[in-house]
């Protein structure tokens, strides 16, 4: 926690307002600019699964090539989730949201452009950059502007936006590409491209959000937060008048030589390690339905119709997210996710078996990822919450892109059996979050980062 001479009860002041607010103090505008990055950052996730098949084709390449170009965007998630969170630490949240949102519009427009695999990659890796950055920033924002007895409920009806704009991913992809002669140009290039487009659209919004209160007080910045408070109807704090010696270095490695701070990283990319392979092994599933014997339409309607769940998945975060303890809820749709991974294996033959599995397993995802987005940043204190944040998902994720190299590995071993190695990750982090995982739900955002120092 920030350290400061004799502070502690402007922190607790300002925690305990946010905390007694009814809502989420921050204008349609900002929510409108916030959703509409969480919608095309999610659609821009999945998209490329969508084109796979075609980028096969006419560039003449392979599953190892495919799956490199998969990593790739991965790769891209490590760097945007560590480097840009460290800005969003030490220059402010609202700086860094522009930021990402400026990589992930350029880097899909270019991914668009793209003539070979080697373009498609470097690109991806750029998009990556700014998808990686967004999720980790909107988390740690979110939490910290929001009441306690809502944190969960507002994080999930963003990253319920996100699920809409994953689960449109499928639908605007197909209609695309079976327009392709109709349009004249490769429909693949506008599938990429439309992330990019609307991204940028929304920047100007994005410059109308205020800077996180949390951010501001612990920075030490007093003058601005009573400026920002006032601007949104809330009675400023007056801390002007009073004695604030915030650390000279308010980001430092250092921070992590605390062991409490250290252990909950680990803990924390153990975790979204292993629930994280599934989901990035499954960005092949639509070429392996190709290779299992079904059309590439039929490949994508599975996956289309499937990832109606993801929408499921998020409307059920929504009255559970603070009301049922984050760590059971992270729990639960994590087993439920390994057993819809086997029964993929198991309905490999059937489609509409294949539908219902893939649709359990979606909507199992977007309730584990909602919960543990929130579950995540609110375990850190605001000094290197967004650092923290964004350190844990950025290694797990770059641990998480050998997911498309481990199904190309094993897939000379038959589906069902690749779908149960598949699954064994996320039953062992229900088994670790079960036994190591602390409660969180319903406690204010100081109470949880002085439990944790």
């Amino acid at each position: 926690m920030t350290k400061f001479n004799n502070d502690d009860n402007l922190i607790d002041e300002l925690g305990s307002r946010i905390d007694a607010l009814q809502k989420i103090p921050l204008k349609t505008s900002v929510i409108i600019a916030i959703s509409l990055a969480s919608f095309f950052t999610y659609y821009d996730i999945t998209n490329y699964s969508y084109i796979s098949p075609i980028l096969k084709t006419t560039w003449h390449i392979g599953d190892a090539e495919i799956a490199y170009g998969a990593s790739m965007t991965i790769f891209g998630y490590v760097i945007g989730a560590i480097c840009i969170t460290v800005f969003a630490d030490t220059h402010g949240r609202k700086p860094a949201f522009i930021l990402s949102i400026l990589l992930l519009g350029l880097g899909s427009i270019l991914a668009a452009s793209s003539q070979d695999m080697t373009q498609m990659a470097l690109f991806r890796l750029l998009t990556g950059v700014g998808i990686g950055a967004e999720i980790a920033i909107v988390s740690a924002y979110i939490g910290e502007m929001s009441p306690k007895s809502k944190r969960g409920k507002y994080t999930s009806i963003i990253i319920l936006i996100g699920w809409a704009g994953l689960t449109s991913s499928g639908p605007i992809s197909f209609l695309l590409i079976q327009q392709s002669e109709v349009i004249g140009i490769d429909s693949w290039r506008i599938v990429l491209a439309i992330a990019g487009t609307v991204a940028l659209i929304s920047l100007p919004f994005r410059i109308q959000m205020p800077e996180s209160f949390r951010w501001l007080l612990a920075k030490g910045k007093t003058h601005q937060l009573d400026s920002v408070l006032m601007t949104l109807g809330i009675a400023p704090l007056e801390a002007n008048n009073k004695t604030l010696h915030p650390s000279r270095k308010f980001f430092s490695l250092r921070t992590f030589k605390n062991k409490p701070v250290l252990l909950r990283v680990l803990f924390f990319v153990a975790i979204w390690f292993l629930v994280l392979i599934p989901v990035y092994a499954s960005l092949l599933l639509v070429v392996e339905y190709v290779n299992q014997g079904y059309s590439l339409n039929e490949s994508i309607s599975i996956n289309t119709l499937s990832s109606i769940g993801f929408v499921a998945g998020g409307l059920l975060s929504l009255p559970l997210a603070d009301k049922m303890e984050r760590k059971h809820q992270i729990a639960i749709a994590s087993s439920i996710m390994s057993i819809a991974f086997i029964l993929r294996g198991f309905l490999i033959d059937n489609y509409n078996g294949l539908v219902i599995a893939g649709f359990i397993a979606f909507a199992s995802n977007a309730w584990l990822i909602s919960s543990l987005l929130a579950y995540t940043s609110e375990s850190f204190p605001t000094k290197v919450r967004s650092f923290s944040s964004g350190i844990v998902e950025g290694i797990s994720r770059g641990l998480s892109a050998l997911g498309p190299i481990l199904f190309v590995l094993f897939q000379p071993s038959g589906f069902l059996n690749l779908m149960i190695v598949i699954a064994s990750f996320s039953l062992i982090a229900t088994v670790i979050i079960t036994i190591y995982g602390s409660k969180t739900s319903g406690k204010s955002l100081e109470e949880i980062s002085s439990e944790e120092s």
